[in-house]
């Protein structure tokens, strides 16, 4: 019987540290996976016009900007490539960051190589990988919450990005750890707040919010 080789799978490593990048490529370079490495956004996202990749690990930090902000252009540009935010600590913030930014999910800092390659193949598969426990506080913050009149609450700034990935409320709320009734009654908040009435026309107003506080963080994004 012949055997019919795989199609490769090709995964990009981004990172200001060419160390963890060549341990990363390590872990992922086993068929059917394929890794190359980055070290700049701008060097990534020329790798990603050149040749399809599938997925993303970005590490917290690129040496012209952070992971995350690789991650919104990847998505941006990329959509049907997966990201996954290496994270440098276990803070719920960072989490946060990383799945406001796009993230299909997080690599813990104490991650060996079985974690790596299950990270990935999850992320392949679109399982979420998030630490539920941990964001579990925001959750319950966000079933007690009365939506603010003027500006988004964190919580909503969070689910805007993902509705703005064009995620179902479904998918949205596993990702959350969330109910579909919680995510529904935050998205209906979001578009009374911005005055428009579909989920297609949030894109536009969004992007006049970068300037704009996070409710009670005094401070832009």
């Amino acid at each position: 019987m012949v055997s019919v080789a795989q199609a490769p799978v090709r995964v990009l490593i981004a990172s200001r540290s060419p160390a963890w990048s060549a341990g990363m490529v390590a872990f992922l370079s086993v068929p059917p996976l394929e890794a190359g490495s980055a070290g700049t956004t701008d060097g990534a996202l020329a790798l990603l016009e050149r040749a399809p990749h599938h997925l993303v690990v970005a590490a917290r930090a690129l040496v012209d900007g952070p992971g995350v902000e690789l991650a919104r252009e990847v998505v941006r540009r990329h959509p049907d490539v997966k990201v996954v935010i290496a994270l440098d600590d276990d803070s719920v913030e960072a989490q946060l960051e990383a799945l406001a930014a796009g993230a299909a999910g997080c690599l813990p800092p104490d991650a060996g190589r079985e974690a790596v390659v299950e990270a990935v193949h999850d992320a392949l598969r679109g399982v979420a990988r998030f630490d539920l426990d941990a964001l579990r506080p925001l959750a319950d913050l966000m079933r007690r919450t009365a939506p603010r009149e003027v500006l988004l609450t964190e919580q909503e700034r969070v689910i805007l990005r993902l509705m703005r990935q064009h995620l179902t409320y479904k998918e949205i709320a596993q990702r959350l750890g969330v109910s579909w009734h919680t995510v529904r009654t935050h998205a209906q908040s979001i578009l009374r707040k911005s005055g428009v009435h579909s989920r297609r026309d949030l894109d536009a107003w969004d992007r006049r919010l970068d300037a704009t506080p996070a409710a009670g963080s005094g401070a832009p994004r």
